[in-house]
């Protein structure tokens, strides 16, 4: 992963292929090392603050902001848990049409990951609620990705993982099961499941664990995502 150091201002702006977008994720990884929660603390406080940890933190010279509860689609009031955007100087420097909303670079939803969870909710990392054959509730993490209820914008998905039971060895064999589900036999048959949206392991540390996975659209885009979970536990 890039260092968050070597992206000054300049480098940024002006970055090749996907060096914005690392610096962003080397960045939430710099600051969640330091992210505190309780294991039984709701998802949307655990975001509002991370968020705000995220916001504050953020060094003036960087090229890109993020914006909590990023709203999607206001007609249906859709919106990512939050997201971030290239500043006004960065869509500048890249010849970046900018109509003032901000230029979308990485949208991001937040999961828990915890044993407690409702039975119609446990697999939510991954799809919605099902009932008969149909979706009841499209609130899955990567499901809504897939389907287009989220990022249809942008092709670099981020999803947070908040830990707070049991360990990252059992929620990557647990959510990797689930996605074993949908590519033999998927909920919404719209969607195409296969071998790469399977997590795969990309940074171990003592409280962060980050993996690495591949997504198709419904409408044919492959989406990148990195899902970095933390250890509250």
């Amino acid at each position: 992963m890039s260092s968050v150091n070597k992206n000054t201002f300049g480098e940024l702006s002006s970055a090749p292929d996907n060096s914005i977008i690392n610096c962003i994720y080397a960045y939430i990884n710099s600051v969640i090392q330091d992210f505190k929660g309780k294991n039984d603390e709701n998802e949307n406080n655990l975001t509002n603050r991370l968020c705000k940890a995220l916001s504050s933190k953020k060094p003036a010279e960087y090229s890109f902001y993020f914006h909590h509860q990023n709203l999607e689609d206001g007609n249906v009031n859709t919106s990512t848990d939050f997201a971030a955007f290239g500043t006004f100087a960065y869509t500048q420097a890249n010849n970046i049409e900018d109509d003032g909303n901000g230029f979308p670079l990485v949208k991001f939803e937040a999961k828990r990951l915890c044993s407690t969870l409702p039975n119609k909710r446990e697999r939510e990392y991954v799809i919605g609620e099902y009932k008969n054959g149909e979706c009841i509730k499209n609130s899955g993490g990567i499901e809504r990705f897939k389907n287009g209820r989220h990022g249809k914008d942008v092709i670099h998905i981020g999803i947070i993982g908040y830990v707070q039971s049991d360990s990252f060895i059992h929620w990557f064999e647990q959510v990797n099961n689930w996605i074993n589900d949908e590519i033999n036999m998927p909920h919404d048959k719209n969607l195409s499941w296969d071998i790469d949206d399977l997590l795969v392991l990309n940074q171990l540390e003592n409280k962060i664990c980050i993996y690495n996975s591949k997504s198709k659209r419904h409408s044919g885009d492959t989406l990148y995502l990195k899902h970095i979970w933390i250890n509250l536990i």
